[in-house]
């Protein structure tokens, strides 16, 4: 690089860092009103989301049936619903399960549902989808499932309004409709004064109002935030300031993922064509973290599942360097059973190689507190959270490669698994 460049470079980074001074006076905006369950709920976690919906659908003894009520109430606006039928309907005797399914001979594997609600006389199976494709999910399985109950059979795909192709497309050549988030709040306020203003049990009515402005919020993440007078007209005077700023960002971004690529790459001595990763970072709006997803061809092909290391990042003022990021790493393993001996042998060990405190010998710790493992999606997924040892992006991606290798040697070399 000349010095022309060079200088033109560190000319144009100081110009940012008197940008950003200008930015961190700006006055902080008033609070929106919170919402509980985008705060401190389970934000845009599909599975999170799923589980607080099956609650309002009849999920648990005592529950509400109220958004149950709704879904079929949009789907007779669409024509996937018998009206006449749906009046006689009687709701008392509704019931919601989680990921229900059954044994798939062709797969070998047990195919399953998000959200299954049943009655009497009828079944409703809902494939919950927030930010995953339906590319891979086997519909056809899953009426099979559906059929089984010999009853009148409802179905759809539930996803926010701005879905994409890749869940829109899949469902609708398999005859599945798909069911927005709008239509479904259009039927849930409707039916509000009828069914939930009248019921005695104040505290659902509460959390329930919750639930529904969380999944407006989600339908409509653009209408979510506005600007202050003050930030529009800072924004329209900087507006080349703010542009370099976020290409910036991308580019930082985007040498993340590489390095991280890299990183595992070497650990698990491996191409880096054989780890493939979303094209841009996830976004857990909640609270400004972004997520890396790493997926080495070896541990899919070796349980045929979605086992990944995430490399997790966010604003933190906690770093050791000179820097203002923070970094988590977790692997997500999967199973095709559920509560799998093999999953529970992986937790165990590392639990046991990981200190709760830096240790020179180990590249990564944990907190101690409970929150290093835990299943998900009904005990069919095992989560491993751990932190750097070191805190910079350098620390980070050494404990990435680190826990990998450790992963791949412990989950996936071992004889227990490969039989399995």
């Amino acid at each position: 690089m000349s010095h022309d460049v060079m200088s033109s470079e560190t000319t144009d980074l100081a110009a940012l860092e008197r940008f950003f001074e200008k930015l961190a006076l700006l006055p902080s905006p008033e609070p929106p009103t919170p919402n509980l369950f985008s705060e401190a709920g389970p934000g845009t976690n599909e599975n999170r989301l799923s589980n607080l919906m099956a609650f309002f659908m009849g999920g648990y003894p005592g529950s509400p049936r109220w958004l149950a009520k709704a879904v079929l109430h949009a789907l007779v606006r669409q024509g996937g619903c018998d009206h006449e039928h749906l009046q006689r309907i009687d709701w008392e005797a509704v019931t919601t399960e989680r990921e229900a399914g059954s044994w798939n001979a062709e797969s070998e594997s047990t195919k399953r549902l998000d959200l299954v609600v049943s009655g009497t006389d009828f079944v409703l199976g809902i494939e919950h989808k927030v930010w995953a494709s339906a590319e891979n999910n086997p519909f056809d399985a899953y009426d099979g499932f559906l059929k089984s109950y010999e009853a009148k059979v409802y179905k759809c795909v539930l996803c926010p309004d701005e879905s994409k192709e890749s869940v829109r497309a899949p469902a609708t050549d398999a005859g599945w409709p798909t069911l927005s988030y709008s239509e479904l709040l259009k039927s849930a306020y409707e039916l509000y004064g009828q069914d939930v203003v009248p019921s005695n049990q104040t505290k659902w009515q509460v959390f329930y109002q919750e639930l529904l402005q969380h999944l407006d919020a989600i339908a409509h993440p653009k209408e979510a935030k506005t600007m202050t007078p003050e930030e529009l007209d800072f924004s329209l005077k900087h507006f080349n300031d703010l542009y370099e700023a976020s290409q910036r960002l991308e580019q930082l971004e985007k040498e993340l993922m590489v390095e991280g690529k890299n990183h595992i790459a070497t650990a698990l001595q491996i191409e880096n064509s054989e780890i493939t990763t979303n094209k841009n970072p996830e976004d857990w709006r909640e609270d400004q973290t972004r997520v890396w997803r790493f997926f080495p061809k070896m541990w899919r092909e070796n349980n045929g599942g979605g086992s990944q290391i995430c490399l997790i990042y966010y604003p933190s003022s906690e770093s050791e360097g000179n820097e203002n990021i923070g970094f988590e790493v977790r692997v997500y393993l999967e199973s095709q059973e559920r509560n799998d001996p093999w999953l529970e042998e992986v937790e165990q060990a590392f639990l046991k190689v990981t200190p709760v405190t830096k240790q020179l010998d180990c590249t990564w710790y944990r907190d101690g507190y409970g929150n290093d493992t835990w299943p998900e999606i009904a005990g069919r997924w095992l989560a491993l959270s751990a932190w750097p040892r070191e805190y910079t992006k350098a620390g980070a991606m050494t404990a990435l490669g680190d826990l990998a290798k450790w992963v791949d040697e412990h989950a996936f070399q071992t004889e227990t698994h490969t039989a399995g």
